[in-house]
């Protein structure tokens, strides 16, 4: 008997070490309720800052209930949020890497979904696609990351890639809702027949509703034209944003559809926001020799010359959708060829082209708003006056408005002397349309700097620089602010 107490005596001694580790272990973890209600206050505090866009206060505070329980995700998705609002995604890549890693792995997960999301808005695919992967390699499922990295596979044009994750069970209702919806347009390009079945099955929420109902009549409605058929689903590819979907079922009727006007746009559209320029080059010369959307064609072509930097072919085409425009003006083709003509150094065509603009659509507020941008960017003052003053005339729309504001006061600051009456009173409307506008408080700190304000000031300004979420006016006031310290 004794003997045998002899031989288990050291399993006996292991059982009570793993006993008293896992106990430390435990203890070590455990939240106290003081501990928890500190990680609560600072929280609140975060929140609140973060509701008046004090954004540095807020990482602040929920950087101290991150040290107060790390193991708790809600502070580093604050400090996450805050980041990627500013841009700063790869800050918040930092964050994950070197803060974060006392957070269990689901919570990892969470947080590298954040990024990932970031990056798929910037349409960023491949950073979006690495930081899905970061997450989905931590051993556990996230369902919301499983859907998402589907979607950005099927942009990359990695079809059995997306639909492996897409095919996946165990999503939410929502989720699987819209993974769903997705499928059926995988199917569609495989097989008709198939996806009209798919989709009958479907029971889809209010969110997706709309979005089912039209590839829905879209399947009813195809008959035995193929050129016909391909050209209406690949509107609802392009739209719904899977260029390579409509690549898939149009360029094996490339051939067929070369006198097809819409088919050889939408093929032409698909390689464009695919991102395969020449090819959508190619194809959309075909298309220009056709007749008929112009504007829409030589904008797109435009688009794939500038991003293969041969500019000169870049800005004749934005010349000749300009030209085929009409009578309605297409506010997001002139704003992007302005941007880009500026960004190529081009001034002079840049004054040339919203000179024309503005004569042919003088009483658009939109074309006179951009030609006080375009003047005021290349120090024409008396032409952003001559401009301003149009603007005055007409009949703003709020975000107009505001912009006209800010560019006014721009205007009058940039002048030798002022009415300080006129300039408060423009400050005011501008502050009621948007309290948290940084112009309103870089033109603020103006002020209190011309009466000897100085604290106040260097207040403003920071505010300013905390509000700038698009860094517009941002440099200004660190130029302001480094002057009065």
């Amino acid at each position: 008997m004794k003997k045998n107490i002899k031989k288990y005596i050291p399993w006996i001694v292991l059982l009570l070490i793993i006993i008293s580790l896992s106990t430390a272990y435990l203890l070590s973890r455990r939240v106290t309720q003081e501990q928890l209600l500190a990680y609560e206050s600072r929280i609140t505090e975060a929140e609140k800052y973060l509701e008046a866009k004090q954004y540095s206060m807020s990482v602040s505070k929920f950087q101290e209930a991150s040290e107060i329980i790390p193991r708790r995700v809600d502070a580093y998705e604050g400090i996450i949020s805050i980041l990627l609002l500013k841009n700063r995604v790869e800050d918040s890549e930092q964050v994950v890497r070197k803060s974060a890693t006392a957070l269990g792995s689901y919570d990892r997960s969470l947080l590298y979904k954040m990024i990932g999301d970031k990056y798929y808005e910037q349409g960023q695919y491949q950073k979006a696609s690495e930081m899905y992967e970061n997450g989905l390699t931590l051993g556990v499922r996230n369902t919301a990351l499983e859907l998402k990295y589907g979607k950005v596979m099927l942009k990359k044009g990695e079809i059995s890639e997306a639909k492996k994750y897409l095919q996946r069970s165990g999503f939410t209702h929502e989720e699987q809702v819209e993974a769903n919806l997705i499928l059926s347009y995988i199917y569609s390009t495989e097989d008709i027949s198939k996806s009209k079945k798919f989709i009958k099955m479907i029971e889809p929420t209010s969110s997706f509703g709309i979005y089912y109902e039209e590839i829905k009549e879209i399947l009813n409605d195809l008959d035995d034209d193929k050129k016909f058929n391909a050209s209406k689903l690949s509107r609802v590819y392009i739209n719904q944003g899977y260029p390579f979907l409509a690549i898939t079922i149009l360029e094996p009727l490339n051939e067929e559809i070369t006198e097809y006007l819409e088919g050889m746009y939408f093929l032409g559209r698909a390689y464009t926001e695919f991102g395969d320029y020449s090819e959508a080059i190619e194809i959309l010369n075909s298309a220009s020799t056709l007749g008929g959307m112009e504007t829409e064609i030589f904008w797109l072509r435009a688009r794939s010359y500038y991003m293969q930097k041969d500019l000169e072919n870049t800005v004749r085409d934005y010349d000749n959708a300009i030209g085929y425009m009409g009578e309605n003006v297409q506010e997001e083709l002139v704003e992007e060829y302005l941007n880009v003509l500026l960004e190529i150094n081009q001034k002079l065509k840049a004054e040339e082209v919203v000179r024309n603009l503005a004569f042919n659509f003088s009483e658009n507020a939109f074309v006179n708003m951009m030609a006080v941008k375009v003047n005021y960017k290349l120090e024409q003052n008396a032409k952003v006056d001559y401009y301003l003053r149009e603007l005055e005339a007409l009949e703003l729309d709020k975000g107009i408005r505001k912009e006209y504001l800010e560019y006014k006061l721009l205007y009058l600051f940039d002048q030798n002397s002022f009415d300080m009456r006129e300039v408060e009173k423009y400050m005011e409307e501008l502050f009621e349309i948007d309290r948290f506008n940084p112009y309103y408080y870089y033109f603020l700190a103006n002020v209190q700097k011309e009466k000897g304000e100085v604290e106040l000031a260097g207040q403003s300004l920071e505010r300013s620089i905390e509000y700038d979420v698009n860094y517009e006016i941002t440099k200004r006031s660190k130029e302001i602010l480094s002057s009065l310290r």
